[in-house]
């Protein structure tokens, strides 16, 4: 799945350990959200929320976008966020799900890696 991923929160890059997030729309206009978290070896595991082509296209309609649109919609909305610690950016990942069901869309959870 290759997405070219717009990033739009992200925890302090400081401290031990950090997280962001990003969105994006893959080669089969499915949106996906990943939660990228860096641990205390700076080792990358990556979390995935990814909506199918058809409930992609119906969020779209709802919003009145088009597919490709959605990531810049998705960082516009959370792009004034600044978040200090990783669990911070967790929560605006849950809130962007929630939002998702919000709009009768259904999506699916792809576990940490």
């Amino acid at each position: 799945m290759i997405v070219d991923y717009l990033c739009f929160a992200s925890s302090h890059e400081d401290f031990d350990t950090w997280a962001t997030l990003s969105a994006g729309i893959d080669d089969f206009k499915q949106l996906v959200v990943c939660l990228s978290y860096y641990d205390y070896e700076d080792e990358l595991h990556n979390g995935y929320a990814i909506m199918d082509s058809d409930n992609t296209a119906n969020l779209a309609k709802q919003l009145g976008l088009e597919i490709n649109e959605l990531p810049e919609m998705i960082y516009e909305e959370y792009e004034d966020a600044f978040h200090w610690v990783p669990s911070d950016v967790d929560k605006t990942f849950q809130d962007v799900l929630e939002k998702f069901l919000d709009h009768g869309v259904k999506f699916h959870l792809k576990p940490m890696e």
